[in-house]
């Protein structure tokens, strides 16, 4: 064999170098059409819980809103029963006020309610 490079040579070498590099691209692209298959099926999971998580948040807002008006219905109806009973305890003192009176002129003894 002779250190020179026949023109044969080469071109044996450039098929072979083709071949190769023909391979490289084939697996390259195979490789990125994996990745962009992952990503795209990555993609789509998160858009589906991301959906997902905005829905949970849309009922659970819903559901806070419901809570949030009835115990607003609970606060009105004690302000309202406080409001009733105050003026209830007024009306019963001024009552009893005016029995101790009614009792004093009578001379009817009257039991003790306080």
């Amino acid at each position: 064999m002779s250190g020179y490079a026949t023109k044969d040579d080469l071109k044996s070498l450039e098929n072979k170098l083709d071949g190769n590099f023909g391979n490289l691209s084939n697996k390259i692209d195979g490789a990125v059409d994996n990745l962009s298959n992952i990503i795209n099926n990555l993609a789509e999971n998160i858009y589906k819980e991301i959906s997902d998580v905005k829905t949970e948040i849309s009922d659970l807002r819903t559901s806070h809103d419901r809570l949030v008006n009835t115990i607003d219905g609970f606060v009105k109806r004690l302000d309202e029963q406080d409001t009733e009973n105050t003026a209830r305890d007024a009306q019963f003192a001024r009552l009893l006020d005016w029995a101790e009176k009614v009792s004093k002129k009578t001379g009817i003894p009257l039991p003790s309610l306080k």
